[in-house]
């Protein structure tokens, strides 16, 4: 078994004998990409909504935003709500800038870390910055002395408001301040920062819509499709009956992802002939990328695949619901909706491409 190396045969093996079964799950399990590992249950009283990692504990700890409030789980079982709050459904943490941003009841605020750390924010450490707020998100800038930028969605039936806002950090205290505000005459499902001067949004695809998502220039303010519209490669697979969730900027091309399949563009909206296309076994609502593997949430899975190959690598059973917007070498944090508990997936260091 030691020298098989195969996920049929080790299958196989696991269903010979009872012997053969400890030896078989055990190299089955170094075959796998990834594995998800709980780390808190939350037991309070209301549905966990969204997550990030602790930056004050290691090992598992967990801040996480449910219907009444912001909590702070430990592995071990415990857990401290750090702020009295209704309907939390988004939280991003920036510790370098003592900075918290959080979307709450439709109202998007920030906090100093600190203040929220200290379990007993009050409310006037917190900043409203807007109401009627769908989501928001956030592009971290690797370069000295450029800042870092939020941009925070309002969306209806028939058209999306985008509000970007550069982040200021003077003697210690950041704030955000706004920087430009864009109109969208259609429904906008998400939207997602290409660049610190780029960003792309998923909306509902009209007569001059083409594949689903416009690019926005923060410079210029002006708005165009991504997928370029005289070339017809990605327009074919990009059909109505697909919905637009959100596009990964993979090294020098795109990674466009629908509910039903995934494919790449160039810089130009063209779709590279040797680059590989990705199907999804069932519909998929939500997408965390951990190069070089995708996980797509389904319904009642979630499927790992190799953005490389094109193939999916594992599924692992059970709904799972994804908690955050984990940016490079973040954890991807999950909550299992069978057991309440919010859960890393964990990618094996040693996993192989073509495990």
């Amino acid at each position: 078994m030691d020298h098989l190396g195969d996920k049929p045969s080790l299958l196989a093996c696991n269903l010979v004998c009872r012997s053969w079964a400890p030896r078989s799950k055990c190299l089955l399990l170094d075959l796998m990409v990834c594995h998800p590992v709980p780390l808190v249950a939350h037991g309070g009283f209301g549905a966990i909504a969204c997550a990030v990692p602790d930056p004050f504990q290691g090992n598992g700890g967990t801040i996480y935003g449910a219907k009444d409030g912001i909590y702070r789980g430990i592995k071990d079982g415990s857990r401290l709500r750090l702020l009295s709050i209704h309907d939390v459904s988004q939280i991003k943490i920036l510790p370098g800038l003592n900075l918290v941003l959080c979307l709450a009841g439709g109202t998007f605020m920030t906090m100093s870390l600190s203040a929220l750390n200290s379990g007993n924010c009050q409310d006037s450490a917190i900043t409203r910055i807007s109401k009627h707020v769908f989501c928001f998100t956030v592009y971290r800038s690797t370069v000295t002395g450029e800042s870092h930028r939020v941009c925070a969605l309002k969306t209806s039936s028939l058209s999306g408001t985008l509000k970007v806002y550069n982040v200021s950090n003077n003697n210690q205290v950041s704030t955000l301040v706004p920087a430009l505000e864009l109109y969208i005459p259609l429904e906008t499902y998400s939207v997602r920062f290409l660049s610190q001067t780029r960003l792309v949004a998923a909306i509902k695809k009209g007569f001059a819509v083409q594949g689903g998502f416009e690019m926005v220039d923060l410079i210029t303010a002006e708005t165009q499709s991504l997928l370029d519209p005289d070339d017809p490669s990605p327009l074919d697979l990009a059909h109505k009956k697909v919905k637009p969730r959100t596009v990964f900027r993979v090294d020098t091309v795109f990674l466009v992802c629908y509910d039903k399949l995934a494919f790449y563009i160039d810089c130009r909206g063209i779709r590279p002939l040797n680059k590989v296309v990705l199907r999804w076994t069932q519909p998929v609502h939500a997408f965390a990328l951990h190069q070089p593997y995708i996980l797509a949430f389904c319904e009642r899975c979630m499927e790992v695949w190799n953005i490389e190959t094109g193939e999916m690598a594992q599924k692992i059973q059970g709904p799972y619901h994804l908690l955050n917007t984990p940016e490079s070498g973040e954890k991807v944090l999950g909550l299992s909706l069978l057991s309440g508990e919010i859960t890393e997936i964990v990618f094996r260091a040693h996993a192989s491409l073509n495990s």
